[in-house]
């Protein structure tokens, strides 16, 4: 290999999202990591650059490779340190002490270089190490997709009807999917808080809410692909194996959504918000996607802010900034734009909202930065949304009177669950959710609990003359570790 070339820097640059996506290759989209990868470059060049017209080209190389690795390193060390519950380690990882060992360890080591006369032989096996590590990595990857293959086939297993609407008019539906927003009796065990009035206000503008609903899974990612499709997932356990936690499937299915292509078959024109979610749906049902920003999936940008930016500081501006921007984009969509006039609308907008992080309190102000657990911060930016909601749906209902709207969560607020050993109260936690509809025609009755599953059902039934089964409320607890290891759980937590 010529000593001439010299591109460990670089390669060395890609390993905190080549990890991360290894560790979380059962449910990140290989293309997510393209845009990461570039963007782990920008450092690499605003130290080798400059560095170059300070020493020579093998030096410079050297000093690159050693200060992003020993940035990597710092970083991660920082993030688990600040992580643990023993307090001697969290002030270890703090930056005014584990940056200070860092920093000066990294200029013993630029001194030392810059001191050598000769470095010859130290970029070829850094290029040849770098090689190996990502080659190994680039491997394990390959191998995983070799020995687990989907078969996404399977996301269109439900053989549901594709109706064609026989109605006179079709109506613009407005689906407002709020992330994390725990139902009524949660809200009043674990917070004291009374969501009858917000219910009430829902009534006032013409809504219709059931006395109980219910996710049927307590998480997002079995959760939306399982109301989107309109079916339960107890064929994922058969496909997949209880051992399994690939999510790429689900995934699928939640991208390329039954929901959606009747929709389309029907002549919507389909938008989506991406609000915040890293998953949004397919290309080929989708006709607009708005403020999503170049968005990359969250976990992976996280990751990234972390590792090469771990101080608050920058924590709070590219994590926290970027999602508020995101939901201000929101706000400001649904409030002054006018959606397509030609053919009639799905608006799709998976909000995280009240989902942390929380940047609102309880009247609209931006928050400074608070623990993903705080109760006291979760409740405050839920009654921010609360107040949002409404003011959405007056915009709405002004400018289009006769639109379907659907305001609903996807599962309740989790910190204080046990998953390993779930009580009825960590049931409710889990599948306690919200949910109400304005159907401007509609003169039946609905059901007194209804679960997520059958909300579209029940839609399409109700505004659309379809005749889809209405399903038994079933609900099903898993662990993180083995998402398809489905536990069927009693209804004796809705006593609660």
């Amino acid at each position: 290999m010529n000593d001439k070339i010299i591109f460990h820097p670089i390669l060395f640059s890609f390993l905190p999202i080549l990890f991360l996506f290894q560790y979380n290759i059962h449910e990140v989209p290989i293309t997510d990591i393209i845009i990461p990868l570039f963007l782990s470059l920008i450092p690499v060049f605003l130290i080798w650059i400059p560095l170059k017209f300070l020493t020579n080209y093998k030096k410079s190389s050297l000093i690159t490779s050693v200060l992003i690795l020993l940035y990597v390193v710092y970083s991660n060390l920082h993030h688990i340190l600040t992580a643990q519950s023993n307090t001697l380690l969290q002030i270890f990882g703090k930056n005014s002490i584990l940056g200070v060992i860092f920093v000066a360890l990294g200029i013993v080591i630029i001194i030392f270089i810059l001191k050598r006369k000769s470095i010859k032989n130290v970029n070829h096996p850094l290029n040849i190490m770098s090689i190996t590590i990502v080659g190994f990595l680039l491997v394990s990857i390959s191998g995983y997709y070799i020995t687990n293959q989907v078969d996404y086939s399977l996301s269109d297993y439900s053989q549901l009807e594709i109706p064609i609407f026989e109605t006179e008019t079709k109506p613009d539906v407005y689906m407002l999917l709020l992330d994390e927003f725990a139902g009524k009796n949660t809200l009043q065990i674990d917070f004291d808080y009374n969501l009858q009035p917000f219910e009430d206000r829902l009534t006032e503008r013409g809504f219709v809410t059931p006395v109980q609903s219910f996710s049927n899974y307590p998480n997002t990612e079995l959760a939306v692909p399982s109301f989107m499709n309109m079916i339960y997932l107890d064929f994922l356990e058969e496909e997949l194996g209880v051992d399994s936690n690939d999510f790429r499937l689900p995934n699928q299915m939640r991208q390329y959504n039954t929901v959606m292509k009747i929709f389309k078959a029907n002549d919507y024109n389909i938008t989506t918000f991406y609000g915040g979610m890293g998953l949004v749906p397919d290309v080929r049902l989708t006709d607009e996607r708005l403020c999503s920003f170049g968005t990359i999936n969250p976990d992976l940008r996280k990751n990234f802010v972390l590792t090469y930016m771990p101080f608050s500081y920058f924590n709070e501006k590219l994590l926290e900034n970027h999602q508020y921007e995101k939901l201000e984009c929101f706000f400001d969509t649904i409030t002054n734009v006018n959606f397509e006039e030609t053919s009639p609308n799905f608006i799709h907008a998976h909000i995280r909202l009240p989902h942390e992080p929380f940047i609102y309190d309880e009247d609209g102000n931006k928050m400074s930065q608070k623990n993903q657990n705080d109760k006291t911060a979760y409740l405050s930016q839920l009654k921010f949304t609360e107040k949002k909601i409404l003011q959405l749906i007056d915009v709405i209902q002004s400018r289009s009177p006769d639109s379907i709207i659907l305001v609903m969560s996807d599962h309740g607020f989790r910190p204080e669950i046990d998953w390993q050993n779930p009580k009825p109260i960590d049931h409710m936690r889990g599948f306690n959710t919200i949910l109400s509809f304005h159907f401007p025609n509609f003169d039946g009755q609905l059901p007194s609990e209804i679960s997520s599953v059958n909300i579209f059902r029940i839609l399409f039934n109700s505004n659309f003359n379809t005749n889809y089964e209405i399903l038994e409320n079933r609900h099903i607890w898993y662990m993180q570790d083995k998402p398809y290891d489905f536990i069927e759980v009693s209804n004796s937590f809705k006593d609660l």
